[in-house]
């Protein structure tokens, strides 16, 4: 049985009302409503002076069930989240090379058309630089904002 279910069951083995409960443990009666439900759980604090009220171990109020309940369906969502994070971490990380590669093509051009062939850069290639860097640095940022809001 699930600890919402342990929960009701033990209180109304013991006769108590949702209100009554929620009066010795100075929470809510919706608050009780909403453990027995299964929509909220209450802080390792809380079900400890639950199990204390009702006169049981933690370990008769939380079944198996629950524990693994939290481990398919919380541990996957973090573990999938890391992994997002951690793909988006990898994507910045070759962004900022491959800004660092066009810039070392453009200034080894730069210099070979100075130096050997005594020209200026064409200021075409200028701009398309400019243009894939820019780019580059938009991506950049948007990825950023995506790491921010995680």
């Amino acid at each position: 049985m699930s600890l919402g279910g342990n929960i009701k069951k033990i209180r109304e083995e013991k006769n108590l009302t949702q209100q009554q409960l929620a009066d010795k443990l100075y929470v809510s009666r919706q608050t009780v409503c909403r453990w027995e439900n299964g929509s909220r759980c209450p802080d390792l604090i809380t079900a400890k002076k639950l199990a204390l009220e009702l006169d049981v171990s933690l370990e008769q109020l939380i079944s198996d069930e629950d524990v693994n309940d939290i481990q398919i369906n919380y541990g996957t969502w973090k573990s999938e989240k890391m992994q997002r994070r951690k793909r988006l971490q990898e994507l910045q990380k070759k962004i900022l090379n491959f800004i660092q590669i066009v810039g070392s093509i453009f200034m080894a051009i730069t210099i070979f058309l100075r130096v050997r062939l005594e020209m200026r850069v064409p200021t075409w290639c200028t701009i398309i630089c400019l243009c894939v860097v820019t780019a580059a640095f938009i991506l950049n940022f948007e990825v950023s904002r995506k790491l921010e809001k995680m």
